[in-house]
């Protein structure tokens, strides 16, 4: 399962610039997260801006390579060849069996959105990066060393 997250940043210059997040209208940088069904992490990618869509994100880091048809992801992967939830179409009802195919991903990739919360609660990642963002490149691979070595990987 893959998906991505906004880490928040306080870089006020880049307010107008790529770092600003127009749908959570924050400036930040988004990482995608990838996890197995059963919850075990296995990647956290390196920051792309946060004015950057998740699909572009996964096509900058060149994940299609990794992931087939089977990889559960949400509305923000369409199009990539991954199983996605069936986007609403506004002038008809959805049939039934469409909406028990996307309650089916939906229930299954809430592990990866926990996940996320769990690399979140790193309280350096939720609050908003204070510091310059040069430097977050460097803090972000020390974070994310502690987080797999919370999650019991072997270094």
């Amino acid at each position: 399962m893959i998906d991505g997250t906004l880490i928040p940043t306080w870089n006020w210059r880049s307010l107008g610039a790529t770092n600003f997040s127009g749908k959570h209208k924050r400036a930040g940088v988004n990482h995608q997260v990838i996890c197995t069904l059963d919850g075990k992490l296995l990647a956290i990618t390196d920051p792309v801006p946060g004015a950057r869509h998740d699909a572009y994100a996964f096509k900058h880091h060149g994940l299609e390579r990794y992931f087939d048809e089977s990889t559960l992801a949400d509305k923000g992967y369409i199009g990539l060849g991954l199983a996605t939830p069936s986007k609403r179409n506004k002038t008809r009802r959805t049939p039934a069996d469409v909406k028990a195919v996307n309650r089916f991903i939906n229930s299954r990739r809430a592990v990866v959105e926990r996940m996320i919360a769990q690399v979140k609660a790193w309280r350096i990642l939720h609050t908003g990066f204070r510091r310059p963002l040069g430097s977050y490149s460097r803090v972000f691979s020390v974070v994310r060393g502690l987080v797999f070595l919370a999650a019991g990987h072997p270094l």
